[in-house]
């Protein structure tokens, strides 16, 4: 009946029962009814009846509430047949204070029987708790290797660790009790780990509301494993379904790579785009650059162009390149704002223009080619990528098949649309120029066999050439920031793989000694002396092994102080030789600007001298003027002081250009010595490569000298371990049990 209700109506009977046996199996109550914590998402009447899960006590209440009115109904069925008053009887306080009595005594033995142990047949009590001290796992190991667990239980605990490890017992965990986990999400909470970073590298906050977000919109609209496909959605679009039955499960490997990469760039666009907006703006025209209008009634817009024709991925490219130009990394504002300034080109169109671009735009991608009413076929919208001169291969067909007479009718609907005679006057000549075309294609395709000029030397070497292309589509180009993030990650790991081996060794070792330490020399008839003297030659290999660790680490680390004292010393020369180059070439700029200041210092006085001097021969022509007609002539004077004025216009250029050729001077000066500086820098680098990659060799030759014996070591000491471990718990439990039995004994 179940089945069928759950088939029908889609009710989960199954999945709820087995979800009350686990939470009856994990309470922390023994008894539920003294839980405080009830389903507030379950009607209030019926959430006592869901605290006790269907379990053995709730049916002990069913069968004691039951037991009680059968024996209320038996007793009253006997005072009616006997005519028995009990109010009339005398006796009767004293009746029901010793039933009281009695009722109390026998409760308490019950529940001090409800508490006895037996060890022997694995009796915990009635309704005793779990006492989960690690988990399910350690649990079910436990057992397996003291010999206690029976196969029944085992196999029960198995099925509940695989529950708890599936993803649809925990989403439906989530669903059953998303009520619970929205009111009490606040105090689990804290403002302080609200401010933690989360599992995605995001402030806890976000990661909250994004999980919030989650739980309310939790079944709603997606279609869940086993529901009837009769019944449809409202919503009909196949898009928003697709998106609706997407995986909740957390991206993982590639895939999540490519979301954060995706992610990264689509927020440095948002906000690389947000800081140049008003740039963008302040480049708006007075007209539009196509039609001329302006503003109003035309509505102007300013947008990105490329080569003078505006284009939308502009910013992509402006982008593209100031991470060429300042790394992947750079997000500084000002920075890009100067680099979006040199380099961005800018236009301002009418929006009308815009919108009829984007209208054309789509009608070109949906033309209709050919006849009017026939579709448009995905053929018949080119690619961007497309050549524009395709040449195919010759096919030869008999005008008697069916696909020559298609091809015929064809040409002649073609030929009647086209209009004019048939053969045109150059089709020979056409039709000649591109059998050429096919035969030089051949020839630089590869088949020179079909054009018969290939020979064996072509021949092999056409197969090298193809080899060549298909290994270099399999090679993998990498920038110079991604060469060095992948050495960084992969010395990394094998650190961390060189560090996990060293700690389990480290580890081996301490539980190698503990364990032989339970092992005294009294208790050899119950080990085995093969055990313990295993146990003692593994001691010793380890010893040796490890001393002769310490031995290969200490010449390692000789050769590795060598390494970094002739990096050391060679960086210390290499910095001294900077700082003195830096400061000899400052001295030289000094010196430089020192002369060419004597030298202008000395120009500037051979003028002045000039000037003066012509002052002199102006003022006595105007003299000599002046005593021969009375006054001096304005085209005299506007001589004169047109001449003065090109001698302070000449000393002023002669300033400006010694300022301007010293400038010039200095700046080719600095770029040079930068260029040795980066040199010289790339020189230190580039040492202190090679010498991470000398202490790198060196240890890997370390560690691959001793990790096949020491692996041989732990492989062994493990499998031993294993051995001793079991029989160390079942001598201590034994040891226990022996106790209890003659404390036993001797209150006896």
């Amino acid at each position: 009946v179940l089945n069928t209700q759950e088939l029908v109506f889609g009710w989960r009977v199954f999945d709820y029962v087995s979800y009350q046996k686990y939470r009856f199996s994990v309470r922390k109550e023994r008894w539920m009814m003294n839980s405080k914590i009830l389903d507030e998402s379950i009607a209030e009447g019926l959430q006592t009846l869901d605290l006790l899960c269907f379990s053995s006590q709730f049916y002990f209440i069913l069968a004691l509430t039951s037991f009680a009115v059968l024996l209320c109904l038996m007793g009253m069925t006997v005072f009616l047949r006997t005519d028995y008053n009990p109010f009339a009887d005398p006796l009767l306080p004293l009746i029901a204070t010793f039933i009281c009595i009695l009722c109390d005594i026998v409760s308490r033995i019950l529940f001090r029987l409800a508490d006895v142990k037996i060890r022997r047949i694995g009796w915990r009590g009635v309704w005793m708790t779990k006492q989960i001290e690690g988990t399910v796992d350690d649990d079910v190991a436990v057992k397996l290797a003291i010999g206690e667990g029976r196969q029944t239980d085992l196999e029960q605990e198995r099925l509940e660790l695989q529950a708890l490890n599936s993803e649809r017992f925990r989403h439906r965990f989530l669903e059953r009790n998303r009520p619970w986990i929205l009111q009490h999400l606040v105090e689990l909470l804290t403002p302080r780990s609200l401010q933690a970073p989360g599992p995605d590298g995001r402030p806890v906050v976000e990661y909250i509301r994004d999980v919030y977000a989650e739980l309310m919109a939790m079944g709603e609209g997606t279609r869940r494993p086993g529901d009837r496909e009769d019944i449809s959605s409202d919503e009909d679009d196949e898009l928003e379904k697709q998106r609706r039955n997407w995986s909740r499960k957390p991206l993982q490997g590639a895939s999540l790579l490519i979301a954060k990469l995706w992610l990264e760039k689509a927020r440095k666009r948002r906000a690389f785009l947000k800081h140049v907006t008003g740039i963008i703006e302040g480049n708006k025209a007075d007209r539009c650059a196509m039609t001329g209008r302006t503003e109003p009634p035309a509505r102007l817009v300013c947008t990105l162009a490329r080569h003078g024709r505006p284009d939308k991925h502009a910013i992509d490219t402006l982008i593209a390149g100031f991470e060429d130009t300042y790394g992947p990394q750079e997000r500084d504002v000002n920075l890009w704002k100067a680099y979006f300034r040199s380099h961005a080109e800018f236009i301002t169109l009418d929006q009308s223009v815009l919108d009829a671009r984007e209208r054309e735009r789509i009608n070109r991608l949906t033309e209709r080619p050919g006849g009017a009413h026939r579709a448009t076929r995905a053929e018949d919208v080119s690619s961007d990528e497309s050549d524009e001169d395709v040449i195919f291969d010759p096919l030869v067909v008999t005008r008697s098949s069916p696909e020559g007479r298609m091809l015929s009718k064809w040409l002649t609907a073609a030929r009647m649309r086209l209009g004019g005679e048939f053969p045109r006057p150059d089709a020979r000549a056409a039709m000649e120029r591109y059998a050429e075309k096919m035969r030089k294609r051949k020839l630089a395709g590869g088949k020179k066999k079909i054009a018969g000029v290939e020979k064996e030397e072509d021949k092999k070497k056409s197969e090298e050439e193809a080899q060549q292309q298909r290994f270099e589509k399999r090679v993998l180009r990498l920038s110079a920031a991604s060469t060095a993030l992948a050495r960084r990650w992969l010395r990394a790991a094998q650190d961390s793989l060189t560090k996990r081996f060293s700690d389990k060794g480290k580890q081996l070792r301490d539980d190698l000694a503990k364990t032989l330490s339970n092992m005294p020399e009294e208790d050899e008839w119950y080990y085995g002396a093969d055990l313990i003297h295993a146990g003692r030659v593994l001691v010793e290999r380890g010893e040796r092994l490890q001393n002769h660790r310490l031995t290969l680490e200490a010449q390692a680390a000789v050769r590795v102080r060598r390494i970094e004292n002739d990096f050391n010393e060679y960086e210390r020369e290499q910095r001294e030789n900077i700082s003195n180059e830096r400061e000899v070439f400052e001295n030289n700029l000094a010196t430089h600007a020192e002369r060419a200041k004597y030298d202008l210092q000395l120009r500037l006085q051979e003028l002045e001298r000039e000037r003066d001097k012509r002052r002199e021969q102006c003022e006595e022509e105007e003299k000599k003027a002046r005593e021969e007609e009375g006054a001096a002539s304005t085209e005299l004077l506007e001589k004169h002081r047109q001449i003065m004025h090109e001698i302070e216009d000449e000393i002023r250029r002669e300033a400006l250009d010694a300022d301007k050729s010293k400038a010039i001077h200095d700046e080719e000066q600095r770029i040079f010595f930068r260029k040795s500086q980066d040199l010289a820098e790339h020189a230190i680098l580039d040492r202190r490569m090679s010498a991470v990659t000398n202490i790198r060799e060196i240890r890997k030759e370390l560690a691959d000298t001793v990790h096949k014996d020491e692996a041989t070591w732990q492989a062994d000491t493990a499998k031993w371990l294993n051995t001793g471990k079991r029989k160390v718990e079942l001598k201590r439990l034994e040891d226990a049990e022996n106790e209890a039995a003659k404390r036993r004994k001797r209150k006896k």
